[in-house]
Formats: C-alpha cells, structure tokens, sequence
C-alpha cells in the first residue's frame, strides 16, 4: 500500500525554535554539503553524514561513514537503524538533534494494572514507585523531575546539572556532584521498588554524556484539594 503521509524529522535549532522536515523522499541525505537534501552546517557534521532510506514503509537511518558518527537514542549506530517514532538522532554530537516520528507506524499498547512504575505529584512534591512512597532530598527530587520531564529523551550532563543546581556545568567541578546525586536516587529509587517486590524505574547512563529515564511516568499537578488533579502521561 502507498504511503500516505511521510516519517518527519523534528529539529531542534540552537536558539530553541524547532523546524519541521518531512520524509518526502524514498532516500533523505544529511549533512554538512549543499548537495546534501538536509544541510546543517556544523563542524561536527560531515559533508555527507547519514542517509535515511524508505524500505518495505519502514525508514531505515545509515551512517555514510561520518567522522564523528551517528547516534540513535545515545548510542553510536554501527552501519543501520530502523527508525521507529520518538527515536533521538545525533549528527556527530548533542548539537544536532534530530527527533522521529512516523505517522503511519503502528505504535504497540500495552494494557497496564496497578500503579504505574514512577507518580510525581509536583504539587505535593510526592513520589511513588509501583504505589509506594519515597523519600527524596531536593537534589534528587529536582534530577528525577527533570528526567522524567524528557522521558525516554538523552538528557545531557549539562542540561541535568543547570536543571538540578540551577549554575552552568564545569566538568572539572560539578560531575562528582552530579553522579554522586544520581546514585542516590537511583538507590532510593530501587529500595522501594524492592519493597514491593517490583522493579525499579529504568534510569540508563549515556557514557560521556547523560541520563535517561526509560520508564513510564505519570504525572499529577495537585492544588490545595487532593481532588483536583490534572494528570499527563508521559512515555506510553
């Protein structure tokens, strides 16, 4: 069957504002070259960097043998990647991020019972694992929420760091502190999930690079009332 609407490409620009580039194409080049079909001119990027091609209604990403390589999610991609929707795509480095999304892809539902993995009342300032509460300091409150913020999304050192200490990243100074919060949460996080018998909420380590949370989260913003809450789904 025909396609009948592309994959697109979203990207995010230095400055924050965000283009949005359509698959239109059977074979998409990228790069830092005029010939290349989308251009993003950066020294990280090579002049022909990567390529995505439609195969069988299915996008495939291929490194075209970059300098600098071509990331999916974190992770550096040997030679292909089938592309599925929200997947992250680096050019050389975090400075070209590139999101994915197939409007036509069948997305997977999973039906869920019992509490959700990880609930963040950010009104209350409560977290729960599988229905179980825990108990945080404001350092790890602050990393989880903005973790959970840009669920399944690599969140850099840097970003992390602003986010949590509210003061630019100096790698020298401040990764002690950021992993040393990091371990914490991660082993408060996994007490608790211990005591219920579940697993923990999924907190990947991005070598050289960042965090990212691959769990389901749920999302309460609470007043005054307990009644009132307004709850966002994020990562399902």
């Amino acid at each position: 069957m025909a396609r009948i609407r592309p994959g697109l490409l979203t990207y995010r620009q230095p400055d924050g504002a965000e283009e949005y580039l359509p698959l239109s194409q059977t074979v998409t080049t990228l790069g830092r070259s005029d010939m290349c079909d989308l251009v993003f001119p950066f020294s990280t990027v090579s002049r022909m960097h990567a390529r995505i091609e439609l195969q069988h209604n299915r996008y495939i990403l291929y490194d075209a043998g970059s300098s600098n390589g071509t990331f999916v999610n974190g992770q550096r991609i040997a030679d292909y990647h089938q592309l599925s929707t929200n997947d992250e795509i680096w050019l050389g480095s975090s400075d070209v991020c590139l999101s994915f999304s197939d409007p036509e892809e069948t997305v997977d539902v999973t039906l869920r019972s019992g509490p959700p993995p990880l609930f963040i009342d950010q009104g209350a300032r409560i977290v729960q694992v599988h229905g179980a509460p825990v108990a945080l300091t404001t350092l790890e409150y602050d990393l989880l929420v903005h973790l959970a913020g840009n669920a399944r999304r690599v969140c850099t050192r840097k970003e992390c760091f602003v986010a949590v200490w509210g003061q630019d990243y100096d790698h020298a100074t401040c990764e002690d502190a950021l992993n040393a919060c990091m371990a914490r949460l991660r082993r408060n996080l996994r007490a608790t999930a211990a005591s219920v018998g579940r697993e923990p909420p999924q907190l990947t380590t991005i070598k050289r690079i960042g965090f990212r949370l691959d769990s389901d989260v749920v999302f309460a913003y609470s007043d005054e009332l307990p009644v009132a809450l307004k709850e966002h789904v994020i990562g399902i």
